[in-house]
């Protein structure tokens, strides 16, 4: 697997940030936070969505409420000079509205599979007019995922794997084909078990005959469920070569589905428990 970056990949088309003075940012995407923190311009971040929860510090700001579920009032009470955030943010209604009080809005790119993390930082590297600290994050990405394509083609065996969201009474909702979390099981050298479009719940028939070898959930979730047996001795899971086995690994939500600066940790935890994985 080749994997070709470059801070010239065709950048998404923004307005200028530096074409006024930004001092105050609000942030919504746990992904872009991070990116912001990277590029050094943390100490400006004064609020940020729920879904951004790293660095540590962020827990101190304001909250502006879930990213895509934004209120006006609530960005404009920050004082923000721009609201910079994921390509899913919104309501519609609700940047509409801050845009016409005049607050400046930048959409990062959606992107797919490992590049996502480039087209990022270009796009905040354009907002800021940072070109210098994007290039730098560019060239450390790539070298990162020079390693782990690496790591993923000297696989001796390329595991099933089942990728859950969430778990819950009843059919879990698990991570089907164009999804982030396809593309880092992709990435790792697995092969998603799960060949549904998008990220759909998965009847315990379904997850039974694809006989996954591994399955890869979320800390937030498995807390939330008061711990890993919980999903791992479902009928269901138990069933398969990955429940038989007790194979799993768990993995910060942030770090293997939005393609942050935390993603290579992933990607690198991913291929690890994939080595020690064998067929059944």
């Amino acid at each position: 697997m080749k994997l070709a970056l470059t801070l010239c990949a065709t950048l998404a088309l923004v307005t200028p940030a530096f074409a006024q003075e930004i001092n105050k940012i609000a942030s919504a995407g746990g992904d872009i936070t991070e990116i912001l923190f990277e590029f050094g311009v943390g100490d400006r971040v004064i609020a940020v969505d729920s879904t951004s929860i790293y660095p540590e510090q962020v827990s101190d700001l304001d909250s502006i409420g879930y990213v895509r579920e934004l209120s006006a009032e609530g960005v404009l009470a920050t004082g923000a000079d721009l609201l910079i955030g994921a390509d899913d943010m919104g309501p519609p209604a609700t940047m509409d509205n801050l845009e016409a009080a005049g607050m400046l809005v930048e959409y990062a790119p959606e992107g797919a599979g490992a590049e996502q993390y480039v087209d990022k930082v270009n796009f905040v590297a354009e907002v800021l007019n940072m070109p210098e600290r994007g290039a730098e994050l560019v060239a450390e990405y790539e070298a990162a995922l020079e390693e782990i394509s690496a790591r993923a083609e000297a696989l001796e065996y390329n595991p099933r794997v089942l990728l859950l969201l969430s778990v819950r009474d009843g059919a879990p909702i698990a991570a089907g084909l164009n999804t982030s979390g396809n593309d880092i099981i992709e990435i790792a050298g697995g092969e998603n078990v799960a060949t549904f479009e998008g990220w759909k719940p998965m009847n315990s028939e379904s997850i039974i005959v694809a006989a996954p070898d591994i399955v890869v959930m979320s800390t937030l979730h498995v807390e939330r469920l008061g711990g890993v047996e919980v999903i791992m001795d479902r009928e269901d899971i138990a069933s398969t070569p990955a429940g038989a086995n007790q194979n799993y690994v768990i993995l910060s939500p942030q770090m293997m589905l939005q393609f942050g600066p935390r993603a290579p940790i992933a990607m690198n935890d991913l291929i690890t428990a994939f080595e020690a994985t064998r067929p059944s």
